[in-house]
């Protein structure tokens, strides 16, 4: 089976050595890296060619593109693995182990294999799971949560899959999950989850932004003829605390509620409830190495 990763990067030169060697570290051979450089005017280039330079794996271009969206189709585009996993350029691969770990599990009927991401706060360097793929395995589970992302950074996508479902360049934000969304509710597409942690997601990234992508989750659901909330995503299992949020959102309360509370909850969390990142990566930030 061969694999394909994909980074898309612009002016990423103070992360993307970190994300690189996470890949061309991996004890798995049958390995292709593309990486889509949005011709990055910083020393983005320079990391990327070096590495290039020693290993063949690594396939790069670099020229102007429209987005993070259009990179990502281009790198689609060009690559010829079987399944496809997508890296952003802060973000790393968790072990040099991890996809023997994958492809070991990965079924012959899957479409798109999903693990976990662990998110990475760039300030207090703690980390927790981000978007646990737990609530997308019962789709009426799902459905009452009112949607949800899995962690994209742990999906494995079958080469067809991408190019059947391209990222919708129209999106700043949140085209990736408009593609999971569509291949969810695709009754011809098999996923298969997993507690496998696959990659290190930095939080600093504009996808973290939630009344931005509130914004644009909105226009996704109406796109897709969802009749989901943005507002009132909730994949917490606490039925209390899902009741509560539905009457703030019918009350038309919840988004001054998140712009209060959020941030509030935000910081409690990075710097007192989070566990301290650590990880065996032999070039890492957020390990200070």
């Amino acid at each position: 089976m061969k694999i394909t990763v994909i980074t898309a990067s612009f002016n990423a030169e103070r992360t993307i050595e970190q994300t690189i060697s996470s890949v061309l570290s991996q004890d798995y051979k049958n390995l292709e890296y593309i990486i889509i450089d949005g011709k990055s005017n910083d020393g983005t280039v320079e990391i990327i060619k070096k590495y290039a330079d020693a290993d063949k794996r690594l396939v790069w271009i670099s020229e102007p593109d429209t987005g993070l969206y259009n990179a990502l189709n281009k790198g689609v585009r060009l690559a010829s693995g079987d399944y496809i996993e997508i890296l952003g350029a802060d973000d790393a691969l968790a072990d040099s182990k991890v996809i023997s770990r994958v492809v070991k599990e990965i079924e012959n009927t899957t479409d798109i294999f999903s693990g976990q991401e662990i998110g990475v706060d760039e300030y207090t360097h703690r980390q927790h799971i981000v978007n646990d793929n737990h609530m997308a395995r019962n789709k009426k589970v799902y459905d009452s949560g009112m949607g949800g992302m899995i962690g994209h950074a742990g999906m494995f996508v079958k080469r067809d899959i991408l190019l059947k479902y391209p990222f919708d360049e129209s999106y700043r934000i949140v085209a990736d999950y408009k593609f999971f969304l569509q291949c969810y509710y695709d009754e011809t597409i098999r996923f298969q989850y997993s507690d496998v942690i696959v990659a290190f997601f930095s939080l600093s990234g504009i996808s973290s932004s939630n009344i931005d992508c509130i914004k644009e989750n909105s226009r996704v659901y109406r796109e897709l003829n969802l009749g989901f909330d943005a507002y009132c995503i909730d994949t917490n299992k606490s039925i209390i605390k899902r009741n509560i949020k539905k009457i703030l959102c019918k009350l038309k309360f919840f988004s001054i509620f998140l712009t209060i509370y959020a941030p509030i909850k935000k910081y409690i969390k990075k710097h007192f409830l989070w566990e301290k990142h650590h990880c065996s990566n032999p070039i890492c930030r957020w390990c200070e190495r």
